[in-house]
């Protein structure tokens, strides 16, 4: 049995090795499709993919893909339809596992068929003016839905057609102060000077956010009703990036919204590169994976890019999203302490254990 598991691993804790653990027998093989260097909540990754990847590898993944920043910034809904989308497109996997709260797949199903039938309630709750999260909790109702892993495994449910398998969360949870299983707790305890941080290179992203429009900001996903002249405003009178975030924010937009919007934003990330998943990126395997990865090679729907070179045989959408991908590290590779040159994933190799 050959498992997928859309992650980030930022960064990789003991909750994630549970997950992986508690799928794989001896002979399965794990496909993990793990957030390049952007994260969904609208950050950067701490760690860089090549690094999260052999971790992952260490700790019982046998390939791992990248999901491009482009879906990686999108919405739980974008970003699980594009996981699975790669994880599809294989044709090697055999079933997604996540890790929720609720472990109850019969639930977990009948949340998501009750989503998709009722869409349009929920869309016209939020014309009251609150958030896409707090209208679907007026419709449907369900504690299920307070919990962000839930939520990412019902998304997993609604984006794919092969068999899902839910494994209950160990630990206190999301967010909470369990070192040991919560991702947001260990970054609570690294400082910028360890990481790789929007923070340091605050200024950078700030200096590109003045130079933009309101016409500009209406070319990103998510900006809609009004938000460009809002954010256009704010980004004039804020002076770091926690205050534009919460000069921003209303009731109507979350603040993971506007960071994802704000990212995006400072990377050049538009509505046109998130048309359609382009290629699988590979960036990582051991023995276990060369094998899945060459049954892929024969199987697979999409091109498989495993070195720089093999861009040549995507189409010019593909190029295209590639060559952003590279702008996008060189970008990524100014919020280190000491910021790394340009041409960084160009030069890049893949992780072999």
């Amino acid at each position: 049995m050959i498992t997928g598991i859309i992650c980030e691993f930022n960064p990789f804790h003991a909750g994630h090795k549970y997950l992986i653990d508690s799928v794989k027998n001896e002979n399965d093989g794990i496909v993990c499709v793990m957030s390049g260097n952007f994260v969904q909540r609208g950050e950067f990754a701490i760690y860089d993919k090549f690094d999260r990847a052999k971790t992952a590898l260490e700790n019982g993944a046998d390939l791992v893909i990248e999901l491009p920043c482009a879906y990686s910034l999108r919405s739980a809904e974008g970003f699980a339809r594009a996981g699975a989308e790669i994880l599809e497109a294989t044709n090697t996997v055999e079933r997604i596992a996540f890790g929720a709260e609720c472990d109850n797949m019969d639930e977990l199903k009948r949340l998501s068929y009750e989503i998709a039938e009722k869409e349009q309630e929920i869309k016209a709750e939020m014309k009251k003016g609150i958030t896409y999260p707090a209208a679907r909790q007026a419709v449907i109702g369900s504690s299920l839905l307070d919990t962000p892993n839930n939520i990412l495994a019902v998304e997993y449910i609604k984006s794919t057609k092969l068999p899902c398998t839910a494994v209950k969360r160990i630990g206190k949870g999301h967010d909470s102060d369990d070192e040991k299983y919560s991702a947001s707790e260990i970054r609570k305890g690294l400082s910028a000077d360890e990481i790789c941080s929007m923070k340091n290179c605050e200024t950078a992203v700030l200096a590109k956010l003045r130079c933009m429009t309101a016409k500009d900001f209406l070319e990103i996903e998510d900006v809609t009703e009004g938000l460009e002249n809002r954010i256009a405003d704010m980004v004039r009178i804020s002076t770091s990036l926690d205050a534009l975030y919460d000069n921003i924010k209303t009731k109507r937009y979350t603040h993971s919204r506007i960071r994802r919007i704000i990212l995006k934003a400072y990377l050049g990330i538009t509505k046109e590169h998130t048309e359609k998943v382009p290629y699988i990126r590979i960036l990582g395997f051991n023995s276990k994976g060369q094998e899945i990865l060459a049954q892929m090679k024969k199987s697979a729907n999409l091109p498989i890019i495993s070195r720089y070179g093999d861009i040549e045989t995507l189409d010019e959408y593909g190029k295209d999203l590639f060559e952003l991908e590279c702008r996008c590290t060189d970008l990524y590779n100014l919020g280190y302490k000491n910021p790394l040159p340009c041409g960084t994933e160009q030069r890049s190799k893949i992780i072999i254990l």
